[in-house]
């Protein structure tokens, strides 16, 4: 028998339930999937492993991970670096600098840390570009509280682009990696519904933009919080919900089964745009049964939308399940996801 707190819609009047106007093909739905260019771009990290230390004392976390987790004293920092696609920085400059730092707050929040500082290295065409992306860092700076302590410009660009490393802090000495999953463990997202996609960026959920410094504070204290029931957890990023997942259970090393039907989703968007979108301020990860519902208790008093979506297994297949149908979206005996593995 189900878990009684197990529906499909876990938290909001922000999230619905799937019908059946939802329900295009499964096989379409594992079609676009795997071919999503947010998630085949992954593959290519492989050309780059050697690059990657390997693990010392000093070192607890790197390879497959939003961040590298460092001991230093009696802390834990973790070190995220990211850069923005350069269709991105080219249809939206401001919305590109606004980013860079986002991205990197959400890989410090997944590893269960709080952002505190970053350095950028920035490229702009104009001066005009370069005064949109700034703004953009600024706003996202402000609103996530991180100070900008240095960096490099190259002015007069072919192009625009922009890279930011951040540093945060694990405040309770205990990170959460993506490759801790274990069979039996329940998957949960962990997302924010209450957002729009950003116009003219169709695979870009914006939930932080129109909250202030406070009500996003109050957040991402809710779900680190929630993230202390965790044993595995990732951010939604470019590849999507199911892509991020398919990364996770790679690093771990392990399977899952998947119901589609239970996955939150705002009202009045696409399924297939939601599947596939990076999101503001989401998260998937595993959560041990006898955690769940103190998960939910922890959870429930914010407008944090949140479900259990499925379970991890020990025989390496990804399968999705929409109505009564399933198939095998990934085969991780036999494919690649970023090769790291």
């Amino acid at each position: 028998m189900p878990h009684p707190r197990q529906s499909r819609k876990r938290s909001r009047r922000d999230s619905r339930i799937l019908t059946p106007e939802d329900h295009l093909s499964l096989d379409k739905i594992v079609e676009t999937i795997r071919n999503y260019k947010g998630l085949t771009r992954k593959k290519e990290i492989r050309l780059i492993s050697s690059l990657l230390s390997e693990i010392r004392p000093e070192i607890i976390a790197a390879k497959g991970e939003d961040g590298a987790v460092i001991a230093l004293a009696n802390k834990k920092l973790i070190f995220s670096t990211d850069g923005i696609m350069e269709d991105l920085a080219d249809e939206n400059p401001r919305w590109a600098g606004y980013c860079s730092i986002l991205v990197n707050v959400n890989d410090i929040i997944a590893m269960g840390g709080k952002p505190l500082v970053a350095a950028n290295v920035i490229s702009a065409i104009d001066d005009e570009q370069l005064s949109e992306i700034v703004a953009g860092m600024t706003e996202a700076c402000k609103k996530f509280r991180v100070e900008i302590v240095g960096g490099h410009l190259h002015p007069q660009a072919s192009k625009n682009d922009v890279s930011v490393t951040m540093l945060g802090i694990c405040e309770n000495n205990k990170p959460i990696l993506s490759s801790t999953a274990k069979a039996g463990e329940k998957i949960v997202v962990l997302t924010d519904c209450n957002g729009k996609f950003t116009p003219g960026i169709p695979y870009s959920w914006d939930c932080t933009s129109m909250k202030t410094p406070h009500e996003l504070s109050l957040k991402i204290n809710s779900i680190l919080s929630g993230f202390a029931h965790f044993s595995s957890a990732k951010d939604i990023s470019n590849p999507g919900i199911l892509g991020t997942l398919a990364m996770l259970l790679e690093a771990s090393q392990v399977g899952a089964e998947v119901s589609i039907d239970d996955i939150p989703i705002p009202f009045d968007v696409d399924l297939l745009q939601w599947l596939t979108a990076y999101q503001g301020l989401g998260f998937i990860g595993t959560v041990p049964e006898k955690r769940i519902e103190k998960l939910f208790d922890e959870i429930s008093g914010t407008d944090l939308s949140f479900s259990v979506i499925g379970h991890i297994t020990d025989n390496l297949l990804f399968t999705v399940k929409l109505g009564v149908e399933t198939r095998v979206l990934f085969d991780l005996s036999k494919e690649k996801i970023t090769g790291l593995f």
